[in-house]
């Protein structure tokens, strides 16, 4: 081939790449989700007057591009790949693997957040909870076990916990739950822990908040389970095993969800296995992220009743503690404003039990609780 036929076969080549993805990109349909990623991606921006004379416009069309590159998935495992094997990086995207468990680390401790999220704590406290046996835990990241040994960033876990201590009303008992965790009791390639590795967990708030709950339990496992990181992170991280617990008095618990359009509960399951295959396989404990969930158990042999204030870990954990209670009322605070508690929402009954529990993420990020 001569100097000039290989030119024009490269200008070719050139112009197909450019003009050919430019061209694809206009035809292709939209995504709605990355399920990868777990989240939903940028949609075409609304043209207004005001958007294109403040400059939110092109911010948001920058946006919606990098979210609708045609064969995006493709190009973000080849950056990941050169990122962990040509140049050596250790991490990408604050996602890093140690040992055979990935994680996003976390190097800042936003002390103001930490604090603002005791006060409000303090708030609901003084608002619904007196009256009440009230109890707080922290669940650590998966950081806490792995990061600083790794050489990764990590914020002062010692410090944060003082920073709770110091702030919360002295009437609600802390259970310390980090010397109760360890590394493997978290999944592989998520940052959730693992419901059927929660025994010692279950065992420290039954002998704090006095209950007894149930130990026979039954593993039932789903393959191929994904964690967030394996989407974020773009590398080939091997599927694992989620499993779920079940028990024969399962048959007589009654799980009801808040309809978040018509403010109603409806009947629905304790795990729905539907689920697993939607965007996040971890909603199929309790359904994911809910307002509000009421767990009944009919056949209970005491009349105690938890209210838990929990972020995403709780769906997992609240099936493991309805056999010492007849009824838990779980809400999750990102979802529903403290001043939508209402009666017909959640009963706060005069010496009921109440866990205040949440990820080291969401204290740090407190701003995101709507206590108000």
């Amino acid at each position: 081939m001569t100097d000039k036929a290989r030119n024009i076969s490269l200008m070719i080549i050139f112009i197909f790449l450019i003009y050919g993805i430019f061209f694809l990109n206009l035809f292709l349909e939209d995504a709605q989700i990355s399920s990868v990623e777990r989240r939903n991606l940028k949609q075409f921006p609304s043209i207004t007057w005001e958007k294109i004379s403040d400059g939110s416009f092109m911010s948001e069309f920058d946006d919606y591009t990098l979210d609708q590159f045609a064969f995006r998935d493709s190009y973000r495992k080849l950056k990941a790949f050169v990122a962990y094997n040509i140049f050596n990086q250790s991490d990408n995207n604050k996602i890093y693997i140690a040992g055979d468990h990935a994680s996003k680390y976390l190097d800042k401790l936003n002390e103001g957040e930490v604090i603002s999220g005791a006060n409000k704590f303090n708030k609901l406290y003084e608002e619904y909870l007196k009256n009440m046996n009230v109890y707080y835990s922290i669940i650590p990241d998966k950081n806490y076990f792995i990061a600083k040994e790794n050489g990764y960033p990590s914020i002062d876990y010692e410090k944060f916990e003082n920073l709770i201590l110091s702030n919360m009303n002295k009437n609600m008992t802390y259970i310390n739950l980090f010397d109760k965790l360890e590394i493997d009791d978290y999944y592989k390639t998520d940052i959730h822990w693992r419901q059927e590795k929660l025994e010692n967990v279950v065992e420290e708030l039954e002998n704090k908040m006095d209950f007894e709950s149930v130990d026979d339990y039954k593993e039932n496992i789903l393959e191929d389970f994904y964690g967030v990181y394996y989407g974020q992170s773009a590398l080939p991280l091997p599927s694992e095993n989620l499993v779920y617990c079940t028990a024969d008095f399962f048959d007589d618990v009654s799980v009801k969800i808040l309809n978040e359009t018509t403010f109603e509960y409806e009947e629905k399951s304790m795990y729905d296995l539907e689920d697993y295959n939607n965007v996040d396989p971890y909603d199929i404990f309790l359904g994911g992220p809910k307002a509000a969930i009421v767990i009944e158990n009919k056949n209970a042999s005491t009349d105690k009743e938890l209210i838990m204030f929990r972020d995403s870990f709780g769906s997992s954990l609240a099936p493991l503690l309805i056999g010492g209670y007849k009824k838990i009322t779980v809400l999750d605070l990102r979802y529903i404003a403290s001043p939508l508690l209402t009666e017909e929402i959640v009963s706060f009954s005069e010496g009921s039990d109440v866990l205040i529990i949440n990820c080291v993420d969401v204290l740090n990020s407190s701003s995101i609780l709507k206590i108000f």
